[in-house]
């Protein structure tokens, strides 16, 4: 006698047995509507009972920067050109069951814009402890405002700084500032703490930058008209580096493996640790330094000069690893001001060196622009003379 399995018992069976596909739980893009060049942050977060997941990216356009399948998120750089694009990321479990979600994201093209308007602004800093960010500005009527390709908004920290650095300091983020004139040193934890942590460490003159060291977290590089200094917050010591080795200090730039000073005998690389003796880089009154890594150079690495370029302004002039260029900015506007953007142009001000030739950003023809700030999103910033911040 045949045996007869009632339907909905065998659709019980079979799906019982079969494997479902994973779910999308939720997704994001850090920004759906960029600019033309501009990085983006794609996230998705998947769900199955056949772990482990695996996500794979693909765009029709512009371009995807190295995934891992493991981590369920990836980077795109948008075209140069404006477009509607379409970027995918593919979840697959471990018994191949997939699923898709697909990101539709219009780019614009980019345009000059004001974010801050003349007697604004008193100090600007890129935004350098995360892969993607933009710039942090310090108001003239005490905000420190974070700023991006679309936001505009105010931090937890206050004061009017004419130098500032953002870092890790203790468990928080901080904020290590100094006037625009005067020697006070503060540091401000995103946790809500304030301190007064020096007001010796720069005997005299204006302090111009600021750069915690890459090795020992808790040492201030401090770049002043009287020289380089440190301060150590553990200990709460200070001191000066070598006082007969630099007269003045201008820039500081945190690479991987030292922080790269720009003083009046020339071009440092310090960490904390080396001897003195062979800190100096390239002999000259250097006002600016901008330190770039190649890809295959690491922290552990050893300090091949194949891997690592140096841009810096020596005598006036912009320089890569002690030679100037062939062309400067044009009409000697070669202000002290260094940033590289996502392409590996240089800016120094309101122009851009794309390794051939020097071009202004239309709508800057008449600005005097003082710093630029390519931000890790690839947005540009200019402050102006004025106390201005454009946003291109």
């Amino acid at each position: 006698m045949r045996t007869i399995i009632p339907w909905y018992l065998l659709a019980f069976f079979i799906w019982s047995c079969s494997s479902s596909d994973p779910s999308v739980l939720s997704s994001s893009a850090s920004d759906s509507n960029p600019v033309t060049g501009q990085k983006v942050l794609f996230q998705v977060w998947g769900l199955t009972d056949n772990p482990p997941l695996r996500y794979a990216w693909h765009a029709d356009s512009g371009e995807l920067e190295g995934w891992d399948e493991e981590q369920p998120y990836a980077y795109w750089i948008a075209p140069d050109s404006p477009a509607t694009c379409s970027v995918t990321c593919t979840i697959t479990d471990s018994e191949d069951n997939s699923s898709v979600q697909v990101f539709e994201v219009t780019v614009k093209p980019r345009e000059l814009k004001t974010v801050f308007g003349d007697g604004t602004v008193s100090c600007l800093e890129k935004q350098r402890i995360s892969l993607l960010g933009g710039a942090w500005v310090s108001t003239r009527d005490g905000q420190i405002r974070y700023v991006s390709s679309s936001t505009n908004e105010a931090s937890s920290w206050t004061g009017v700084f004419g130098a500032m650095y953002i870092d890790l300091y203790g468990s928080s983020y901080a904020l290590w500032g100094a006037p625009v004139s005067g020697n006070r040193i503060s540091v401000q934890s995103s946790s809500g703490t304030a301190a007064l942590v020096c007001q010796e460490c720069a005997s005299d003159g204006t302090i111009h930058d600021l750069a915690v060291d890459v090795l020992d977290t808790d040492l201030l590089w401090i770049a002043s008209d009287s020289g380089l200094h440190w301060y150590h917050s553990k200990s709460g010591n200070h001191g000066t580096y070598v006082a007969d080795a630099i007269g003045k200090a201008y820039d500081l730039f945190p690479g991987k493996r030292f922080v790269y000073v720009a003083a009046d005998t020339g071009v440092f690389a310090i960490d904390g640790v080396r001897d003195d003796e062979d800190a100096l880089l390239y002999p000259g009154d250097s006002c600016a330094v901008l330190e770039i890594i190649g890809d295959d150079a690491t922290t552990q690495e050893t300090e091949d000069s194949d891997t690592v370029t140096v841009w810096h302004i020596t005598g006036g002039e912009v320089c890569r690893n002690g030679q100037a260029l062939p062309d400067q900015p044009p009409g000697g506007e070669t202000v002290c001001s260094l940033s590289i953007d996502l392409k590996g142009n240089i800016w120094c001000g309101k122009y851009r060196w794309d390794g051939e030739s020097w071009q202004v950003q239309a709508g800057l023809e008449g600005v005097d622009v003082v710093k630029s700030a390519a931000s890790n999103e690839g947005i540009i910033f200019f402050q102006t003379s004025s106390g201005a911040l454009l946003r291109w």
